[in-house]
């Protein structure tokens, strides 16, 4: 074998995914709980040269390669999987944060009754790749307030600005609260990024262990940024369709994009693309399979398809 090479060798695809399917909870699973270990000690001997020069991830190799459901491909793009509440942020995605505000509430008044509510602030960040193969959030136009007038009576929306300003590290993590924290807790979604992904999944595990506890006190984090609030964030993906750009809410599926009123047996033809490494390439699927149209979409993918234009018979003329 060649010295600057590495095998990695999977289970059989049927193998790994009735490994999968066969639990109630994927996160559970043997196999994936060895693959992060795995996946852990690939980043520690990346980060000691083990591999040589090389701007590829090896973790991302790794994701990208193993086989899941149609369903479940935001685990090869993101590491996201059932059970777990982190999503890699990668370039491709965008991140919308809408914080809604409310006048104080007086003694005796619910702090968010929907009869105070003042409005809502907007903000876009795009998931950018710096040099190096650093990540850095850049900020998409201004903040958007509805109504207009709203811009100045509040400050609190100018603080996710900050965003802005984090420092560029090679791995950024969205980390979703909403199912963890207690129904009085402000927090509902972290930022956190670190030199390597495994410092991540570290943190990762202690947020879900202990929701309460703020991420700066995980030592591993080199970054950390948490939403407080009445705030609503969410990430975007960005592909093309039939040539040309859209952002889609993260999760949406082939089938979510193509054209309203579709049937499986209308469409003419449809071509898959999708960033592999620095790659583009082709999906290949059995297109009598209806299964292709539940997968599910990752930033930078690319979409064409055509139908069937139906053939009308004319009316049969009386003799």
């Amino acid at each position: 074998m060649d010295p600057v090479s590495i095998e990695i060798v999977l289970p059989a695809p049927e193998r790994w995914l009735n490994d999968l399917e066969g639990r109630s909870e994927p996160d559970s699973s043997e196999e994936v709980e060895a693959l992060d270990a795995i996946l852990a000690d690939v980043d520690r001997l990346q980060q000691e040269g083990c591999f040589g020069e090389t701007a590829v991830s090896i973790r991302d190799f790794i994701l990208q390669s193993v086989p899941m459901r149609p369903i479940q491909s935001f685990y090869n793009a993101y590491g996201y999987r059932v059970g777990h509440s982190g999503l890699d942020l990668k370039p491709g995605i965008r991140l919308k944060i809408e914080r809604a505000y409310f006048r104080a509430a007086e003694a005796g008044e619910e702090e968010y009754d929907p009869g105070h509510f003042l409005g809502l602030s907007t903000a876009y960040f795009d998931v950018e790749l710096a040099g190096d193969n650093l990540t850095r959030f850049q900020q998409v136009g201004n903040i958007r307030y509805s109504p207009a007038s709203l811009a100045h009576k509040v400050e609190e929306g100018r603080r996710d600005l900050v965003l802005n300003t984090l420092p560029q590290e090679p791995h950024y993590r969205l980390f979703f609260y909403t199912y963890l924290v207690p129904q009085k807790h402000k927090r509902s979604a972290v930022i956190i990024g670190a030199s390597n992904a495994s410092q991540l999944d570290k943190l990762d595990h202690q947020l879900r262990a202990m929701p309460d506890k703020s991420c700066e006190n995980g030592a591993s984090a080199v970054a950390c940024f948490e939403f407080d609030g009445f705030v609503t964030l969410s990430s975007q993906i960005r592909v093309e369709l039939n040539g040309k750009t859209k952002f889609l809410e993260w999760g949406a599926q082939v089938k979510d994009v193509l054209t309203k009123n579709w049937e499986a047996e209308t469409l003419k033809s449809l071509r898959i693309q999708r960033r592999y490494m620095n790659t583009y390439r082709d999906l290949r699927f059995d297109p009598r399979d209806s299964n292709v149209l539940s997968l599910g979409l990752v930033g930078g993918d690319r979409l064409t398809w055509s139908k069937r234009v139906p053939v009308s018979t004319p009316p049969s003329t009386p003799q």
